[in-house]
């Protein structure tokens, strides 16, 4: 009979698999997304719901006066949250 408890190693993959918090279209507001070509480096704080907030590397996909829309790197793709303005800086690259 096979065992029934969590290894570390699996609860650490399930819990780095849960997806960041987006903002609700409501946040948006008026003016319409800019859609960036190429998109832009950013450093972003990102909240998940299951621990605490971080800052993390992150593509800067578009952006209102209000939101950015990012691409964020995880294992196997990315998520695509969207944050508050004022919660993303440029990154630099090289």
């Amino acid at each position: 009979m096979g065992s029934t408890k969590v290894s570390d190693e699996m609860l650490s993959r399930t819990l780095a698999s849960v997806h960041p918090i987006t903002l609700p279209l409501q946040a948006y507001g008026p003016q319409p997304v800019e859609w960036f070509d190429p998109k832009r480096p950013v450093w972003a704080w990102v909240q998940w719901p299951n621990r605490a907030a971080e800052r993390v590397e992150a593509w800067a996909m578009g952006a209102n006066d209000r939101i950015v829309v990012l691409e964020v790197p995880c294992d196997g793709g990315h998520w695509q949250p969207v944050v508050w303005r004022n919660a993303v800086t440029v990154r630099r690259l090289g």
